[in-house]
């Protein structure tokens, strides 16, 4: 996470913490938004006027757009994001907005991803009114608030482990999870066994299943899909005459290789340095030809980076990371593996399945969820 949303439950945890006052803003300018389509940028600002004026849509698309209110159908089970979006907007603002919006959250194929497990609130608000359009006017979302730490997002993570103290156990491997009669026993590599009465896990789905020995845990399986991230540094004057706003997404049915930009600099002053900016290129590297970073920054993003914001200095690789497993994938049938995960826990209701697989990725909703959790196990 390169920042976050400020909702209410992350804010009073930042107060718990007493880190709030090391929370920083995004600069206004960051509202902007860029989605890449036949290889050129469209900009989106923070207006629904937006959707009317930009070029990424054609005037038919647009007047397909206005027809929303007026389409009855509501979302079957196990509709893909891709159909929702396509059946009630038309097939350009589902290929090239939603694709891009899609993409940017889970790096994923809109065409697979199930809808009332990626945007819930979407499904409720068109059978509530019978329009997305109609909901989202009737129950506006709140203000989003983007945040960071003077030190980044990791701050949060080390106040977190100053709270927890000695109950914190760095460098472990759990290598199972039994269940007795009145408890669970959770053996670790080096020997050592830990007695818990209750259990809150965050553990990946495919890591999860390996270690539930004996508890009859369904056996589930859920694709996660793998990104490239690449921290590079460029002229901040470059950064500041030829970017705008918070960054790009590119569609999948644009590009299946590259994700999108995030242009750090112009969201925090955190990302920039003397005379240096920070940007972090999203890459998907299993639609690359190699998974050498090196090679993908200097035969792909550099090439293309240049192409469409027309910097021209020079740009330096400053680090890069290779997440086999970064984001789980929703796809169809996942709200029928999340009823089995329910139907396990009603059972053993001591042990609660929690994580990004289970409910939303992103920090906010991870920390909102487990809030929940932590306090429903403490009464």
């Amino acid at each position: 996470a390169n920042s976050m949303v400020l909702t209410p439950v992350m804010e009073q945890l930042c107060r718990e913490l007493n880190i709030d006052t090391d929370l920083i803003e995004a600069k206004q300018e960051s509202k902007t938004r860029q989605i890449l389509w036949n290889d050129r940028l469209h900009t989106l600002k923070a207006s629904p006027l937006t959707l009317l004026t930009t070029r990424l849509i054609s005037t038919g698309g647009k007047l397909r757009l206005l027809k929303e209110p007026f389409i009855k159908s509501t979302s079957p089970d196990g509709e893909s994001v891709l159909d929702f979006f396509e059946r009630r907007f038309g097939r350009q603002v589902a290929r090239r907005m939603a694709g891009a919006i899609v993409s940017g959250i889970y790096a994923g194929d809109p065409a697979q991803l199930e809808m009332q497990s990626v945007f819930p609130k979407f499904v409720e608000l068109e059978k509530k009114y019978g329009s997305l359009l109609k909901g989202l006017i009737k129950e506006p979302s709140a203000p989003r608030r983007i945040v960071s730490f003077n030190k980044g997002v990791q701050w949060l993570c080390d106040a977190l482990a100053r709270a927890c103290g000695q109950h914190l156990q760095l460098n472990q491997v759990v290598r199972s999870i039994t269940k007795t009669k009145n408890q669970w026993l959770i053996s670790l590599s080096d020997g050592s066994e830990i007695e818990a009465r209750k259990i809150i896990s965050t553990i990946p789905s495919y890591s999860l299943k390996e270690i539930m020995v004996g508890t009859d845990f369904p056996t589930i399986d859920v694709t996660y899909n793998p990104m490239l991230t690449l921290q590079v540094q460029l002229d901040r004057t470059e950064l500041e005459s030829k970017t705008i706003g918070f960054g790009f997404l590119a569609s999948p049915y644009e590009r299946a290789d590259f994700i999108g930009v995030l242009f750090n600099g112009n969201v925090f002053d955190t990302s920039i340095s003397g005379d240096k900016a920070l940007i972090t290129l999203f890459v998907r590297p299993d639609q690359c030809n190699t998974n050498d970073p090196q090679v993908i920054l200097q035969d792909l993003c550099l090439p293309l980076l240049r192409r469409w914001t027309g910097i021209t200095s020079g740009i330096d690789l400053i680090n890069h990371h290779y997440w086999q497993q970064a984001i789980p994938q929703k796809n169809s049938g996942h709200a029928h593996k999340l009823a089995i995960f329910n139907a396990w826990q009603d059972k053993n209701p001591s042990f609660i399945v929690a994580g990004n697989f289970i409910h939303g990725v992103s920090l906010g909703d991870c920390v909102e969820e487990h809030t929940h959790h932590g306090r429903s196990l403490a009464s």
